[in-house]
């Protein structure tokens, strides 16, 4: 009985790629038969890019032991295979303007750029200061979601612009509780508005 349970999936209009909590990597494209092969690790995250027909031809595919995986679409042919140090890839990006170029951030904070041009094949650029929810490159600066908190460096790993979520959660926080008080102390003097008075009555013996 099969009972692999999909735990990553990506859905493009040319068809579906699903990760299994086995390993199992399964193609199912829109048109034609299916494509399956299985990686020695659970992936943790998955990026299809487009190729230069404009159609989806590779996926990039980062897994919990700090792999990154390449395959063509839509046979899943394995392209090239990289690791890195840092743990379980969280996040993985590609590099404009760049052949084969990719980022990737891993659960510890670091960040890496990868590919068959890069010397070593990996290159440790900068680590954030906790684990990494998300990451984007934009132009020359590359955005780091690292839970509530968000942090763009440059390429040397300078900090050029930080928000801090949390303390902006625990601001409208504060706006929503004084908010609720405000009501409540209206309701409760609305209430006692509307209550008639109590008279002291005489009390005969």
């Amino acid at each position: 009985m099969n009972n692999r349970v999909v735990i990553r999936s990506l859905v493009t209009a040319e068809g579906c790629l699903v990760a299994m909590d086995d390993g199992a990597i399964v193609w199912r494209p829109t048109h034609g038969n299916r494509s399956q092969l299985k990686l020695e690790a659970i992936a943790t995250v998955l990026l299809a890019l487009k190729g230069p027909t404009g159609c989806y031809d590779v996926v990039a595919i980062g897994d919990s032991t700090g792999g990154v995986t390449l395959l063509s679409l839509p046979r899943l042919d394995l392209i090239e295979k990289f690791s890195i140090d840092g743990g379980i890839v969280r996040s993985i990006t590609a590099v404009s303007n760049s052949v084969g170029k990719y980022l990737a951030a891993t659960q510890n904070g670091s960040v890496w750029m990868i590919g068959t041009e890069v010397p070593g094949r990996a290159v440790h650029l900068f680590t954030h200061s906790g684990p990494i929810t998300s990451l984007r490159l934009i132009e020359d600066k590359i955005l780091i979601q690292s839970g509530w908190n968000r942090r763009t460096y440059d390429w040397t790993g300078a900090t050029t612009d930080e928000f801090d979520g949390e303390q902006q959660f625990q601001v409208t926080a504060t706006k929503r509780e004084n908010r609720r008080a405000k009501i409540l102390e209206y309701e409760q003097r609305r209430t006692k508005k509307n209550q008639p008075l109590m008279l002291d009555l005489p009390v005969f013996g």
